[in-house]
């Protein structure tokens, strides 16, 4: 401390002349500096404080008596004559030398000296380029304090405080701050972790991240509500417990994928910064909760408004200078780079990676490594790294993800929720780099994160099924087969129906299952390369049509489980009835899945019913081609091929042959064809269209047709035996079409097989079908007994800008009245959705005639337009009608599904199978009006004669009439409708 006495007089002119008290002071100093420098080791800690501060203590001497500095240093400040550096310089210098050794020693006298030296050295050097450094040694000074026994409370987080201020001074880049980085680090090592009191929110909240279970967010979000909802709370205390709340709701969401989650996570932390809270710490962290909630819808539904909500919220939350210092600040700072990862995948801007790099970097050194979001600070920096390493083809950021990610995942068997993000991340820079050297090392690794990962026993079911489809992708592109058909089988026989379960909400299933990539047909192709045909078909079946055949599940007749258990019957169709209920709360709808899970799995206990509710295996499936081949035809990235299920020739009664055809076309020319096709009937069905215009797009609707013949519909009917015309007096035979992806947008049926223009149409009886087990499920269900019948007609234009007239609405109703039995008329005024529900549910048939209207983007948005309102059909889904057995939609589009969910086969025609109808005839695009009532007719009349085996071909017949109509025969009227059923 003696140097700090003449602090001020640490100049040439004020510190002289030799022999004074000031001059004798600093060259005690310069020589005691030299001497430990010459004593501490190179790789010592704070040894570089030691040099400086002998230096600049020479450099004083030398410029009042270079006779005093020694021999060697005195010949090189000849040669070179030194710089005095500034009085707040040398100081500094010092009470840094000061602090590194007293630490060191563990004397808190000296680190207090150091402190006070290091203090009035940053009060000298404000507003100079030496600021941000002394300030940083300041607070690495107080922060050393802290750990006396008199230090003041606060100390410590005065002293981070400023060290964080003084890094935020600095730009990315600087060596300097990469130097503070390193010591803030070791300065938060040292900080014993937060702990907060057994069944607090927080917790609970940190008990989750560390280690999984639902029950304790769950446990989290319930305290938050009450604490936020009691009456005595205070305004602040209830606006903090607000944003808490959307915090744990979030997590939540992330988690479960209940999407009145993340809604309300949103609802509240906007009324939160609504409220404008004064405190700039609180709003910060307020934005900051807001933007990552906003992310996290965005991730799940991709809307871009989303998006854009997260990057203001984000950086809102970093906008001021004045919260830099703040502990919260590093996890601001990862908000906002989890928002800029994910801009910069969406637009492709290495500025918004690099500044993620930048903020993870900062966010990572300056947050203490015992805080429970450290973990996922590092892991998603290793992303930020891997995404820029892909994107550079730059192996060393590669290097720097697989450095970080390595500790993190731990062993196989820890299971907590950072380790499963660290396997998943290290799989991907793995494969990445394997990618990028051709080292097959590298996928072999890939291979082992994610499938441990996959494998993982927790809760976090997304990210495992992300591991396990790309664990299978991985093991295809090493080559390894029989790994991939494992992968495949984890994903979908495990993982898959947990992720869209039966505790979400419908929009919430379908949310989780439209952010997965193909994952049945891509293992369907995995097997079948393997040369497993009959695992192919069951991986489709296990993949595709989830919702629906969970559905149908819940509105079978459980005439066995009856005959078993009269109670448990009864508590089954009860629990059925609640799960399709319509406006139960997330909290009532986990209660009653829960609650079905465990009826499902007391009632297997009972003899004979050990398969109850099982999925179908094989030995079941091959019973759908009992009445007639099954064509599953598979459009996969990895190829495409058609599964044939045949009846049996052999006299072995249900039990059908599965055969398999390789198709000559890709799914990127399915698409492209698709996209054609839908873009001609459009146009075509416009009477707006100018007649060149439509010229062209007729031909490229007839071309897609001739294509679709050629490559797909024409080669599964010759290999099943069925291109050729039957001889005379024989009927047409069934061919049950189940298309995947966008190839349910095609009509097969309508695909021209040979030159001469002959249609699929004029050689089989078509039908479609969502899924094997759809059919045999309506199969399972028997018609409705004789007399038993009653039709209800429908009849509503809902005329406006958007939908022309429908001016045969009458001669539809008219036509209708072909179908024998008692029937019901709602028409216009009369046919409100409630009231058109309430008809479905007393009758066994309907026709429906009005307007539809497709949502591609969202296909449980799609919907009939009804007198006063819409029937969607999310509203259909939640119907249960047991003796329902024929719809006729007279509707556009509404044997559309969309391209979004594509192997959910969402449409209205769909959703009426869901709910119970057997047979459902629709339509895939606009038609004429006039046709309507000419189809009809011709379906009721050969429905009610005796020859017409059923619906399927009553359509078929009816359709064949409409061809030989001469205003009707081209496929653009008679191709769009088609029957869905057995």
């Amino acid at each position: 401390m003696a140097l700090h006495e003449v602090r001020d007089r640490l100049t040439p002119e004020a510190v002289g002349p030799t022999g004074s008290d000031a001059f004798n002071k600093v060259c005690l100093a310069a020589y005691y500096y030299l001497a430990r420098c010459s004593n501490l080791p190179e790789d010592t800690y704070g040894r570089e404080w030691n040099v400086h501060a002998s230096w600049f203590l020479f450099a004083l001497v030398y410029a009042v008596d270079p006779r005093l500095v020694p021999e060697a240093m005195r010949e090189a400040f000849d040669r070179h004559t030194p710089t005095v550096f500034p009085a707040y310089e040398t100081v500094h210098a010092v009470g840094s030398a000061l602090l590194s050794s007293s630490r060191e020693d563990g004397c808190e006298e000296g680190i207090v000296a150091s402190a006070v030296l290091i203090a009035w050295a940053r009060k000298e050097a404000r507003g100079t380029p030496s600021e941000p450094s002394i300030a940083f040694n300041l607070g690495s000074a107080l922060a050393s304090m802290a750990c006396g026994e008199d230090a003041p409370p606060g100390t410590r987080e005065k002293g981070i405080g400023q060290m964080r201020e003084a890094i935020a001074a600095l730009p990315a880049g600087d060596p300097v701050r990469e130097v503070m980085l390193a010591e803030l680090r070791r300065t938060l090592a040292w900080q014993p972790p937060a702990t907060h009191p057994d069944g607090s929110p927080e917790a609970e909240i940190t008990a989750y991240i560390r280690e999984g279970g639902p029950e304790r967010l769950d446990r989290a979000v319930d305290l938050l509500r009450a604490m936020a909802d009691a009456p005595a709370a205070e305004e602040q205390e209830r606006a903090r417990r607000r944003a808490e709340l959307g915090q744990a709701l979030r997590i939540r969401f992330e988690l479960t994928g209940e999407l009145a989650d993340i809604d309300a996570s949103i609802a509240e932390l906007e009324a939160v910064v609504a409220a404008g809270i004064p405190d700039p710490e609180l709003r910060a962290s307020d934005f900051s909760l807001l933007g990552v909630a906003h992310l996290a819808r965005y991730v799940q539904l991709q809307q871009p408004l989303d998006l854009e909500a997260a990057t203001r919220a984000a950086r809102a939350a970093c906008d001021d200078p004045a919260t830099d210092a703040s502990p919260a600040h590093p996890q601001r700072l990862t908000d906002r780079a989890s928002v800029l990862t994910m801009r910069y995948r969406v637009g492709g801007d290495l500025a918004d990676i690099d500044q993620a790099i930048e903020d993870l970097t900062f966010a990572a050194h300056a947050t203490p490594p015992s805080q429970h979001d450290h973990p996922v600070m590092l892991i998603k920096l290793a992303v930020a790294l891997k995404e820029r390493g892909v994107r550079t083809e730059d192996i060393k950021s590669l290097d720097a993800a697989e450095k970080l990610l390595r500790p993190l995942a731990g062993t196989p068997s820890d299971t907590g929720p950072n380790e499963l993000l660290a396997r998943m991340g290290l799989g991907d820079v793995l494969f990445a780099r394997a990618r990028l050297t051709g080292d097959a090392t590298g996928l072999v690794g890939a291979i082992d994160q994610y499938a441990a990962a996959a494998r993982a026993s927790t809760e976090a079911v997304r990210s495992r099924l992300i591991c396990a489809r790309r664990w299978g992708m991985a093991a295809v592109e090493l080559g390894a087969l029989g790994v991939a058909r494992t992968a495949f089988g984890v994903a979908l026989a495990e993982l898959l129906p947990k992720l869209a379960g039966r505790a979400l909400g419908r929009e919430s299933q379908e949310a989780r299952l439209r952010e997965l990539p193909p994952l049945a047909t891509t293992a369907a192709a995995v097997s079948l390369m393997a040369g497993e045909a009959q695992e192919a078909l069951v991986r489709l079946e296990q993949g595709r049509g989830v919702l629906l055949a969970q559905a149908l599940q819940l509105r079978g007749r459980q005439d066995e489980l009856r005959g078993a258990s009269r109670p448990l019957a009864e508590r089954f169709e009860q629990l059925c009835a609640d799960l399709v209920a319509p406006h139960r709360s997330p909290e009532q709808r986990r209660q009653a899945a829960s609650d079905f899970d465990a009826l499902v799995e007391k009632i297997r206990t009972l003899p004979r019913m050990g398969d109850f509710q099982r999925p179908w295996a094989w030995e079941k499936l091959r019973e759908a081609a009992a009445h007639g081949p099954v064509a599953l035809v598979n459009v996969s990235p990895l190829g495409c091929f058609a599964l044939l299920l045949a009846p049996a020739t052999d006299g072995k009664g249900d039990e059908g042959t599965l055969d398999y055809l390789s198709l000559e076309v890709t799914a990127a020319d399915i698409t492209t064809r698709s996209e054609t096709f839908r873009a001609a009937v459009a146009a075509l069905a416009d009477p707006a269209t100018p007649g060149p215009e439509r010229y062209w797009q007729d031909r490229a609707m007839k071309e897609t047709l001739r294509w679709l013949g050629e490559y797909i519909a024409g080669p599964v009917l010759a290999r099943l035996g069925l291109a050729q015309a039957p001889r005379p007096g024989e009927p047409l035979p069934r061919l049950w079409w189940c298309p995947t992806g966008v190839l349910s947008l095609l009509p097969l049926h309508g695909a021209v097989i040979d030159k001469g223009g002959t249609y699929v149409q004029d050689r089989v009886v078509s039908s479609y079908v969502p899924s094997l087990g759809s059919l045999l499920y309506a199969r399972s269900r028997p018609a409705p007994r004789p007399g038993r019948a009653s039709l209800v007609t429908v009849a509503v234009d809902a005329a406006g800008p958007a939908y022309p007239h429908l001016a045969a609405l009458g001669e539809e109703l008219a036509a209708a009245g072909e179908m024998p039995g008692p029937r019901e008329e709602l028409r216009d005024a009369a046919a409100t959705p409630q009231a058109v529900l309430a008809a479905l549910r007393a009758h066994t048939h309907a026709h429906l005639a009005c307007h539809g209207v497709r949502n591609p983007a969202d296909p449980s948005r799609s919907r009939l337009l009804l007198h006063g309102g819409e029937l969607t059909l999310r509203e259909l889904a939640a119907e249960r009608l047991p003796d329902a057995e024929f719809a006729y939609l007279s509707a556009c589009h509404s044997a559309a599904p969309g391209e979004e969910l594509a192997d959910e086969v969402v449409s209205v025609a769909s959703a009426f199978q869901l709910c119970g109808y057997r047979h459902v005839i629709g339509s895939m695009w606009t038609v004429k009006d006039a046709v309507g009532p000419l189809l009809a007719r011709e379906v009721y009349r050969n429905l009610a004669a005796p020859d017409t085996p059923g619906p399927a071909h009553a359509l078929h017949r009816a359709v064949a009439a409409l061809r030989a109509h001469d205003d009707y025969k081209d496929p653009l009227f008679w191709a769009s409708v088609v029957h869905s059923g057995p």
